[in-house]
């Protein structure tokens, strides 16, 4: 019972039995009563006819030409006196007449009356018709109707309810054969499949053709291999870039270490060194923090705490911290904003956003070149850009623009520094607000961020 198939193809054979069931319950005896209402309904109006005939005309002629009627049927038919015996019978019945009036007394019934109805055991029903002429002449007609048609008529009924069942059976046979083609197989292969990229063999085909659930779950199967497969390269590489990182600051630090340890050296040089050493341990711990921040938006538990926040003061203050740096180098923050501007959103982290976005283009605008910050309303979002006047981007860079590490594994210069994980952080905050964010850029004229929240 361990196959799907098996499973169904019992389910589906008990569902029909039990149908079956219902009907037989239901079906048989109404047929059966019916049938047997019909016969009674017959027999009653058959001997009615009889006795009018005997009320109106009583004579040995009369009681002959009801005899001779009845002998070319299936019934029997014997017409009594007043004092029981019998006038005449048909021939066609073994019957002992006499023995019936011992049975039923003739004389309590004053109607039509079928006096054995029972079919199953017995080989007639059976009716008695009193009648009453006009001279005043008494006497009853006894009349038998055989129930082999009823008899037969149930076998047949119970015959094709036999075969209704076993043609179930046939059918559950193909049903069977088509659930093995069109469910088990694809299942089973789905299994095998799946039972690969557990071992971590992404290279796996399904038939995604099919229109219907199989077929979408096929589908989403190829796409699960496919994410695995891609999710695996990222992780290596991030993995490869991320040692590389660490050892490059790692080696600085070793080595200038050392260097600064040599009694030889000047003031001058040794803080030269000392200057270099810290720079990198900065890079160093800001690699980190970045990698903790990023570990932390990948755990599913990881909320936002939102909260009103007014842009404005918001902002300003975001420019009276970060202003300073931008003139140290020679470049300049300005910022506008709609007043009592308000946006539903986690004041920590959506400062991480923007001091990220900030320093990114701090980092590559060169000098006398303006960074503008800007927050409008939208319909019923809020619209912050951050806008630079930098070297901007190609087509192909803002594909990757928030990819993780995508800066080390484009370009090993260390001239602007950042660990190349900021931009991934501000995208994975941002989507944890329900939010959007994109990025225009036009190589030579700048970039611009665009966040909906």
């Amino acid at each position: 019972m361990s196959k799907l198939s098996i499973k169904l193809a019992v389910a589906f054979l008990v569902t029909i039995l039990l149908l079956e069931g219902l009907l037989m319950m239901y079906l048989h005896p109404s047929i059966g009563h019916a049938r047997l209402e019909e016969e009674y309904t017959r027999q009653l109006a058959t001997g009615a006819n009889h006795r009018q005939v005997l009320e109106d005309n009583f004579s040995q002629e009369t009681v002959h030409h009801i005899l001779l009627m009845e002998s070319r049927s299936d019934r029997g038919v014997a017409i009594f006196d007043s004092r029981q015996n019998v006038i005449g019978h048909t021939e066609q019945t073994a019957v002992d007449w006499q023995a019936l009036t011992e049975r039923w007394d003739l004389d309590t019934y004053t109607a039509d009356t079928v006096v054995q109805k029972e079919w199953k055991d017995e080989p007639y029903l059976i009716s008695v018709h009193p009648f009453e002429t006009s001279e005043g002449e008494r006497g009853a007609i006894l009349l038998l109707q055989s129930t082999t048609a009823i008899q037969n008529l149930m076998a047949t009924l119970n015959f094709h309810f036999l075969l209704a069942g076993l043609g179930s059976l046939l059918v559950l046979g193909i049903v069977y054969l088509l659930v093995t083609r069109f469910l088990t197989h694809p299942l089973n292969r789905m299994k095998v499949a799946t039972e690969k990229l557990s071992e971590g063999d992404f290279d796996v085909v399904l038939p995604t053709e099919g229109k219907d659930e199989l077929g979408e779950l096929a589908a989403s199967i190829q796409k699960l291999a496919r994410d695995l497969q891609h999710l695996q390269k990222t992780r290596t590489e991030f993995l490869s870039s991320i040692s590389h990182e660490l050892r490059t600051p790692l080696t600085y630090l070793a080595g200038y270490s050392q260097v600064a340890m040599r009694s030889e050296l000047t003031l001058e040089e040794k803080q030269e060194y000392l200057q270099i050493i810290q720079e990198e341990t900065t890079r160093l711990t800001t690699l980190v923090e970045d990698l903790f921040a990023l570990a932390k938006l990948d755990d599913p538990s990881f909320q936002v705490t939102k909260e009103a926040i007014e842009l404005q003061p918001f902002i300003q203050g975001l420019w009276q911290r970060l202003s300073p740096s931008f003139e140290q180098q020679g470049s300049r923050l300005t910022f506008t904003c709609e007043p009592h501007l308000i946006v539903q959103a986690d004041p920590l982290r959506l400062e991480q956003i923007l001091v990220n976005l900030l320093d990114n283009a701090r980092r590559y605008a060169g000098e006398g070149v303006e960074t503008h910050i800007s927050a409008i309303a939208e319909g019923s979002k809020v619209r912050i850009e951050v806008k630079d006047q930098g070297p901007g981007m190609d087509s192909s860079q803002l594909e990757a623009i928030f990819d993780r590490l995508y800066r080390i594994e484009k370009s090993r210069s260390r001239s602007h520094g950042g660990s190349g994980l900021g931009l991934a952080i501000v995208k994975e905050l941002v989507e944890a607000h329900n939010g959007t964010i994109e990025v225009k850029s036009e190589v030579g004229k700048g970039t611009t961020f665009i966040i909906r929240l």
